[in-house]
């Protein structure tokens, strides 16, 4: 018996094979993709949305982070790559 694409004895069915690629190598979306998945608008909206539920729960700090994220994403790609430092590594006890 399956489920929404669940075999309760293998569980998750997958449609298309995993395509790992290595962390110095960033996966590059075909334009045709870019189009059709428009990440920035959902990261966007995910932000503005999440702002929200924070400065609900009382984290108005938060919000204002996710507020620049939104605005971050509205914005136009950058043509030359931006260069992040590394996140810091968390020390385990």
């Amino acid at each position: 018996m399956v489920i929404c694409g669940v075999t309760p004895a293998k569980g998750l069915a997958m449609t298309t094979p995993f395509e790992s690629t290595p962390r110095s190598q960033k996966p590059q979306p075909h334009e045709p993709e870019r189009r059709e998945f428009p990440v920035r608008e959902y990261i966007g909206a995910m932000a503005v949305e999440l702002a929200q539920m924070a400065r609900w729960d009382g984290d108005e700090d938060l919000g204002l982070l996710l507020d620049a994220a939104a605005a971050r994403a509205a914005e136009a790609v950058p043509a030359v790559p931006v260069e992040l430092d590394p996140p810091a590594r968390r020390r385990t006890a």
